[in-house]
């Protein structure tokens, strides 16, 4: 049986394949939005995001005057250095505003660390959040930003 190259075949409809897209594509976004919700819910419980007031601030000569720079311990997360003067710190990356739960940035709580130093690449942040106060800092965009605040305490040894 000879072989005709030159009967025109039928075409196919794309209706198949818009089936399969569509409820792809909002499969996909749902899960997404579930991802991004069900991750703030758990970090504003958590006590890593929330409305707080702000830190104040101090230059990097009222730091170093007031003897900061001398007993500061520092921590690097994410490649960004974190100095305190007391108390202890814990970490962790927190999903970006925006980014649909797929970009995170480092935020790091502190217990009582009287005066805090972020550098974030060519930044440098200095701040004083006072002796016992905890406080919550975070570095988005290079950015450091601290909140008076959080729900970190240190973990208590075995005993």
């Amino acid at each position: 049986m000879p072989l005709d190259y030159g009967v025109p075949r039928k075409r196919r409809s794309l209706r198949g394949l818009w089936l399969g897209i569509v409820p792809g594509a909002a499969l996909v976004a749902t899960v997404l939005a579930w991802n991004l919700t069900s991750h703030r819910r758990l970090e504003l419980a958590q006590g890593w995001v929330g409305d707080r007031p702000g830190c104040p601030t101090i230059s990097a000569a009222a730091y170093a005057a007031k003897g900061y720079a001398a007993h500061e311990q520092g921590v690097v997360y994410d490649q960004v250095l974190l100095a305190r003067q007391f108390g202890h710190v814990m970490c962790k990356d927190v999903d970006t505003r925006g980014g649909a739960g797929l970009l995170t940035h480092p935020v790091c709580q502190f217990t009582g660390p009287t005066a805090l130093r972020v550098k974030a690449g060519a930044s440098e942040a200095f701040f004083e959040p006072g002796v016992g106060q905890v406080a919550t800092v975070s570095v988005e965009h290079g950015q450091a930003q601290c909140a008076l605040g959080g729900k970190f305490t240190p973990l208590s040894g075995p005993g």
